[in-house]
């Protein structure tokens, strides 16, 4: 039980580390956004590089950090949950909850999802695709890698969260309370 537990505490520090170093693209993104905000009051652009490529670049960054996150926000508890299931029920038994979600619908999905993300990341790469617009950005497979890479990065905090509820459940009380919350306190 308490290699489940280290092995959970690695995932949680480096999906934390990926979190902190990817949420410097929230700064490049505000910058990126208020350039074209203020390019198209201004009526300003830089020839060969107009709106269309500021725009293509605001939605990459955007996924890129939405994708980056979204292991860590759920190693920290910070998605989106549906309370009407486990609104009166003990940290047990949300805890039972979970890996029956885990093993029945996340792992499947992961598994899946995954594996056709590098297919599609793949595919782009190896036909070097670009924008659909005329000048539009190059290089889409850098954010559909993004995808894979995100998926991955969700592959990971499942496999943490699963080890955590698992020494939960079945591991001595001292290991189950320090398995109750994630080893990251950022």
């Amino acid at each position: 039980m308490q290699a489940l537990l280290n092995a959970s505490d690695v995932i949680d520090g480096i999906l934390a580390r990926i979190a902190r170093l990817f949420g410097w693209l929230f700064i490049a993104l505000v910058v990126v956004i208020c350039w074209d905000v203020l390019t198209r009051k201004l009526g300003f652009q830089i020839p060969g590089f107009g709106s269309t490529p500021i725009q293509e670049l605001e939605w990459h960054l955007h996924g890129a950090l939405f994708l980056s996150w979204l292991g860590y926000a759920y190693i920290r508890n910070s998605h989106v949950r549906i309370d009407v299931f486990t609104a009166n029920k003990t940290e047990r038994q949300k805890a039972k909850l979970e890996v029956f979600g885990i093993l029945v619908f996340a792992i499947p999905y992961c598994i899946v999802a995954t594996y056709f993300s590098f297919l599609f990341a793949q595919v782009s790469f190896l036909q070097n695709e670009r924008s659909d617009a005329p000048n539009g950005l190059e290089y889409r497979w850098i954010m559909k890698g993004c995808l894979f890479l995100g998926l991955v990065l969700v592959d990971a905090a499942v496999a943490s969260v699963l080890m955590r509820k698992l020494v939960l459940l079945f591991g001595p009380p001292d290991l189950a309370a320090r398995a109750s919350s994630p080893a990251t306190s950022h």
